[in-house]
């Protein structure tokens, strides 16, 4: 995996000095590595399940523009679902498709966490949902707490982090498009256990390409530490971007 994941996987390895407390686990991840035109369904996640859908793979990244604005989703299981006492790290890249994702009046387009059959967080563009047309990158769902929050990073290739906290409920949006970087915080209800993840764009022109993610389930209190790596590993791959 690349550049972004490998930094997150170094500390999995290494626990983070815990102690004998477990260590972090990657629970979901895949960087679309495979040849162009590989099918994306019945392929084998990086780490998880095997993934439903009728897409192809394509200069490393899935984009969902290869639908033809249909409704389509690709989904793919974890290898176990969140728990008590863990927060939720989802690091994620995603490349430029054109100029099509925050288009005005465009319908939504991102990556979702699911509990089974359940949409529960997505973080993408929800454009003619709670999310106004036109407008950056969103932490949305259908989990309760406080309501969606919008980031001022419109920019469709960027690198981003994504936390859930599953005791409190706590949740938090970083992103870096290369140019400037932003975190935005809310609550959702506590106690999801997502096991799935999804990708996917309305009807219409909305689109997402996405490069790479990685989810892990992190125990407390590592998640802090993590956190701060995960960080690390999106600087250095900005970094890498603009080179």
């Amino acid at each position: 995996m690349r550049t972004l994941t490998r930094t997150l996987s170094l500390a999995l390895v290494l626990g983070l000095g815990l102690g004998g407390r477990a260590a972090a686990e990657i629970i979901g991840a895949d960087d679309f590595s495979e040849t162009d035109g590989s099918a994306l369904g019945g392929k084998a996640a990086d780490v998880g399940g095997t993934w439903s859908s009728n897409g192809q793979i394509n200069g490393g990244a899935f984009d969902t523009a290869q639908f033809g604005g249909a409704h389509d989703g690709s989904f793919v299981g974890f290898t176990r679902a969140l728990g008590a006492g863990e927060t939720l790290i989802m690091t994620f890249e995603t490349f430029d498709t054109g100029g099509t994702m925050f288009q005005p009046n465009n319908n939504y387009a991102g990556i979702s966490l699911y509990l089974d059959n359940d949409e529960k967080f997505f973080v993408g563009d929800p454009a003619g949902g709670a999310d106004a047309a036109g407008t950056g990158w969103t932490a949305d769902g259908f989990a309760g707490g406080s309501g969606a929050v919008i980031s001022t990073i419109n920019a469709e290739a960027v690198t981003g982090v994504f936390t859930y906290n599953f005791d409190s409920g706590n949740a938090s949006l970083t992103l870096n498009d290369g140019a400037s970087s932003e975190t935005v915080y809310r609550t959702y209800d506590p106690g999801v256990a997502v096991n799935r993840l999804r990708i996917q764009a309305g009807d219409g022109l909305a689109e997402i390409n996405v490069s790479s993610f990685e989810v892990s389930a992190v125990p407390e209190p590592a998640s802090a530490g993590l956190m701060a790596l995960a960080l690390a590993g999106l600087a250095m791959q900005v970094r890498k971007r603009l080179a």
